[in-house]
């Protein structure tokens, strides 16, 4: 149900959205454009909605404005205006430094034949630029627009010159992509980068890591970028996870919503008690169960993994430790205890045992866990006794 809530922040929700998801947009493009992609950064919310500096300098400010509903900017289209306030008093501040620059804005909107934005098209005429420039003179002037007012002011305090530099720089792009539409469009840039069958699970990763690394600058006081090196290190990086030797791992600094060691009663956290875990040993048996469990089932849900292969893949883990536990029984009796017996026995099978699912999987989390699904099952266990020890009573034969 659409909501009438004046205090709704779904339209500013998405417009910052909309902002983070285009900057990667294009800076995917970029990346095959520029010379060098570290000399290349990308900032948001510090000069501009989104700007690119090379060597350390502003090359290029954008401003976005999403609109989740049809319209047209027009010549006195607030979003218009609010932008031109914005570098009208950048170049105030920074006159020297911006004469190389260019200002874009970038919006959902459509314009009017004949409109100012029309006229600052990226195919515009000089005779566009004329007519755009007088017409803003113009519309400047007026004092009957009070929402626009401040705009008027900060145009009006540039001189003729920087006036004429201001509109000569900038482009308005119109009938922008939507915020899906950029999300498809990404996909398509990223088509070379991974197997078609994977392209969405891809993109979902990449975003993810674009959005975590964009809050993180924003929250930062420093003027922090992104550099477009750093970008394609995160694609290629992705790019390596998805091919056919390896898989992508989500779930290395996830935790659990609640570790609670002394109440839990789950079959494999007994498991660990019977051979005198530590509660350190425990606590890090439970992150690596939920871990693993996730990520298992994140490999299904997308369709990453082969038919199968999880349960092969347990099968494996099965032998192994199979084939650890024949290795010490051959020192039952003499020099191990059965808890010693326990204590080996699980040590090897999160060590040297903690096989990975696939050739290039390199992160333990998805092996040591599984092991703790498999003991949660009783398929395997730490304990010499831990069949007898851990079945219910009510299970056990009656003699």
């Amino acid at each position: 149900m659409k909501s009438n809530n004046q205090f709704d922040a779904t339209p500013s929700a998405l417009g910052y959205i909309y902002q983070i998801r285009y900057a990667l947009l294009i800076g995917l493009k970029r990346i095959r454009e520029v010379d060098d992609p570290d000399n290349c950064l990308i900032s948001i919310e510090t000069l501009d909605d989104i700007a690119f500096e090379v060597g350390g300098d502003p090359a290029e400010l954008l401003q976005t404005k999403y609109h989740g509903k049809p319209g047209n900017v027009t010549d006195r289209s607030s979003d218009l205006w609010k932008t031109i306030r914005v570098w009208a008093e950048t170049i105030k501040d920074h006159t020297n430094e911006l004469e190389e620059i260019t200002f874009t804005l970038i919006t959902t909107q459509l314009a009017r034949t004949d409109s100012i934005a029309s006229m600052l098209d990226v195919n515009r005429k000089k005779s566009n630029i004329e007519s755009a420039l007088k017409r803003m003179r113009d519309i400047s002037s007026e004092t009957n627009n009070k929402e626009n007012s401040a705009a008027y002011s900060a145009f009006n305090s540039l001189n003729h010159d920087q006036q004429k530099h201001l509109v000569e720089s900038t482009y308005v792009i119109t009938g922008g992509p939507s915020i899906l539409s950029v999300e498809e469009q990404i996909r398509k840039e990223i088509r070379l980068s991974v197997s078609s069958h994977f392209v969405n699970s891809f993109v979902t990763r990449l975003e993810g890591i674009w959005f975590k690394r964009n809050i993180e600058i924003m929250a930062s006081d420093a003027h922090a970028t992104i550099s477009l090196g750093e970008l394609a290190s995160i694609v290629d990086d992705l790019r390596s996870q998805f091919l056919p030797g390896n898989l992508p791992s989500d779930f290395d600094d996830e935790l659990p919503d609640v570790i609670d060691i002394e109440n839990d009663a789950r079959v494999f956290v007994e498991q660990l008690r019977l051979i005198d875990a530590t509660d350190r040993v425990i606590k890090l048996a439970i992150i690596n169960y939920y871990r693993a469990y996730e990520q298992r089932s994140r490999w299904v849900r997308e369709g990453l993994v082969n038919p199968g292969e999880i349960g092969k893949y347990l099968s494996r883990l099965k032998d192994e430790w199979s084939n650890q536990a024949s290795l010490l029984d051959m020192d039952m009796g003499t020099e191990l205890t059965p808890l010693d017996f326990g204590a080996k026995l699980y040590r090897a099978c999160q060590t040297q045992g903690a096989l990975p699912i696939r050739s290039g999987f390199k992160p333990a989390y998805v092996s040591r866990g599984s092991y703790h699904s498999l003991s949660e099952s009783l398929d395997v266990g730490w304990h010499p006794e831990f069949e007898n020890l851990l079945v219910p009573a009510n299970d056990q034969e009656v003699g």
